[in-house]
């Protein structure tokens, strides 16, 4: 193999290569070194513009208002965390995670020998810097307009929640940089960190709005109780400064450890040449019964298809609102601030809002693993003498669980919001599931796209969906005897959907083997 290009000829290269995108995508018809005269010249100018802007704001702000320290150091905190933590997650989860490694670009790099390193230094690294250059911009002039209101102790600690956000984002894009293959789902890492900022951010903002200045009385009446109130404050933020400063300061430690290790195996992981990502073993499975074996055959088809992805971005978009929520409820500020007479409004919006969401998850679901995808499979199970109730129980098992996990979901986030416990809602996915599976394994002649999965059908829609309303219905009333009858129904459908699963394995033909 040839030895790699220097790092200033590879950075020269990756640099051309990337205006040459972009230049593209906007159909101008210029020359390229005057495209590059461009990019660079608005990349200097913008950072003086937007300090001077935020200066103008700033003055403007501390004019016309005041404000306690506290409330100014809480709106910083959360200014940082709610903009750095949304890049985080634009990061981690848009396309950007395949800039690098499983980039649709990856032949043309390795074959005109340009180094991975080189290509995440200004595709990745350069971005990131630049968004957090910005960013720090913006606080520095925060900072200094607002420096009297601060008490000096407070600088470094809020100093530190972007520098740590910035080294965690690169110690992320690093390290999806190195992992191939564009089906490589963000690794257990990746989602712990993400969930950590989450989870701060939650908790910045429960602590800003139980405050003592969000009752509005604090600085607002008599003069005597507007000191008390910044006091109070003060003596509350201080501590909380400390912990983030320590916090941070950890953080970014490791995040920036964690990002030398992978930037130096940047270039042998992210363009090797490797085999297949589909590996011939089973995926590993929390559970695995011994008179239920296909379940992991279930779950390896579900992984490996086209409609994986989408699903487990709806879990990580829910697993991150939960963990906000779970942030404001833990900061001691209770429930969020609700009017009178909202909990049965926001109950039924909390179930309707699963039961689209659960719709949505059962079609991406079944389309690569259900009765009709997997249908020669489950007949040739049972012709090789498993037994067509443990079939059809294993079926059931693993497509019910996808729906009463996303349902769980939702019910832990709405009872973080209005502190009402909906046990119903596990139960109506648990209903919406089965009853999909039931309209599915009911349609006398299915229909099979050219890839294997199932095609959406005007019967198996309008079945589904009538078999779970009535659980829908059910969840929604307020008596207990209704719902207790929905959640009957739901396990009732349940069975339902068992035997129809084995009856389809057992008498209907196979026209997609024909």
């Amino acid at each position: 193999m040839p030895s790699p290009r220097t790092s200033e000829s590879g950075l020269r290269n990756t640099v051309d290569f990337l205006l040459f995108e972009r230049l593209n995508s906007l159909g101008w018809s210029m020359p390229m070194q005057v495209f590059r005269v461009l990019c660079a010249m608005g990349s200097v100018v913008t950072v003086p513009v937007l300090l001077a802007g935020t200066l103008l704001g700033a003055h403007l702000l501390h004019r016309t208002t005041e404000l306690p320290g506290p409330v100014l150091a809480g709106g910083f905190l959360l200014a940082n965390l709610y903009g750095g933590g949304v890049y985080l997650l634009r990061e981690a989860f848009s396309r950007r995670r395949h800039s690098v490694s499983g980039s649709p670009n990856e032949p043309f790099f390795r074959a005109l020998d340009i180094r991975a390193r080189d290509v995440f230094l200004v595709y990745c690294a350069a971005r990131i810097l630049y968004f957090h250059t910005a960013l720090l911009t913006v606080d520095a002039a925060f900072l200094f307009v607002f420096q009297d209101s601060l008490a000096g102790s407070l600088t470094p600690g809020l100093i530190c929640v972007p520098l740590a956000l910035c080294a965690l984002t690169l110690a992320v894009s690093a390290r999806l940089a190195t992992r191939a293959g564009t089906a490589v789902p963000a690794g257990p890492g990746v989602l712990a960190a993400l969930g950590l900022v989450v989870f701060v951010t939650g908790l910045a903002t429960g602590m800003l709005l139980d405050g003592p200045w969000a009752g509005g009385t604090a600085g607002v009446g008599g003069g005597g109780s507007s000191g008390v109130g910044v006091t109070s404050g003060t003596g509350v933020v201080a501590p909380l400064t400390i912990a983030v400063t320590a916090t941070c300061a950890a953080l970014t430690a490791a995040a920036l450890l964690r990002f030398a290790r992978d930037f130096r195996h940047l270039d042998r992981n992210a363009f090797a040449i490797r085999p297949s990502t589909q590996s011939a073993t089973v995926p590993a499975m929390v559970f695995r019964l011994a008179r239920l074996p296909l379940l992991p055959v279930l779950h390896r088809h579900f992984t490996s298809g086209r409609t994986a992805p989408m699903v487990k971005r709806i879990y990580a978009a829910l697993l991150m609102a939960v963990l906000l929520l779970a942030g404001v409820h833990a900061s001691g500020s209770g429930l969020l601030p609700l009017p009178v007479g909202a909990e049965r409004p926001l109950t039924r919006t909390a179930v309707a809002f699963g039961f689209v969401l659960m719709l949505g998850c059962v079609e991406l679901v079944l389309a690569t693993s259900g009765p009709t995808t997997l249908g020669p499979q489950l007949r040739f199970a049972w012709e090789n003498l498993l037994s067509h109730r443990h079939i059809a129980v294993s079926a059931t098992l693993y497509h019910t669980a996808h729906a009463v996990l996303l349902a769980t979901g939702v019910a832990v986030a709405a009872g973080l919001v209005n502190g009402t416990v909906l046990w119903q809602l596990p139960f109506l996915g648990l209903g919406v599931m089965s009853a999909s599976l039931i309209a599915e394994s009911l349609a006398s002649a299915p229909k099979r796209l050219v890839d294997g999965t199932s095609a959406p059908g005007v019967f198996v829609a309008c079945v589904s969906i009538g078999l779970a309303l009535p659980a829908l219905a059910g969840s929604t009333a307020y008596p207990l005897p209704l719902r207790l009858l929905a959640a009957f129904y739901s396990v009732c459908l349940f069975g339902g959907a068992i035997t129809c699963i084995g009856r389809r394995i057992r008498t209907l033909p196979l026209r997609s083997a024909m």
